[in-house]
């Protein structure tokens, strides 16, 4: 199992979690962060903002499923001129992908997805 995090626009999530919902790609957790990458943040007149407000989705995958979904939070995020298809924008987010070694449900008592129940 991989967990994918992803931080993007909070424009994108409703786009991305019906893309990937449509792909029977389900469950997730959703968290508004703040925070900044290469933008370095927003200037606004006088006033630097360095925080930005984003959303990270935390998603738990078979590993099988882990290009599909990358792909399409890529494609769902992604912002810029539609006639420049391979550029998006600054901004527009970061894909991370971990391993999972194991979950658990809170409500079973048990592994959760993969492995065996818990005794």
């Amino acid at each position: 199992m991989k967990m994918i995090w992803a931080v993007i626009r909070p424009e994108s999530t409703q786009r991305v979690i019906k893309a990937l919902d449509r792909a029977g790609i389900g469950g997730m957790t959703r968290i508004h962060v703040t925070g900044h990458g290469k933008e370095l943040g927003i200037t606004l007149g006088a006033i630097r903002y360095m925080e930005i407000p984003k959303e990270m989705l935390m998603i738990v995958v078979p590993d099988n499923d882990v290009a599909k979904t990358v792909i399409i939070i890529r494609s769902e995020a992604k912002t810029g001129p539609e006639n420049a298809p391979g550029e998006g924008t600054i901004g527009d987010g970061k894909i991370f992908v971990t391993y999972v070694d194991d979950a658990f449900s809170i409500r079973t008592a048990g592994k959760s997805r993969q492995g065996t129940e818990m005794t």
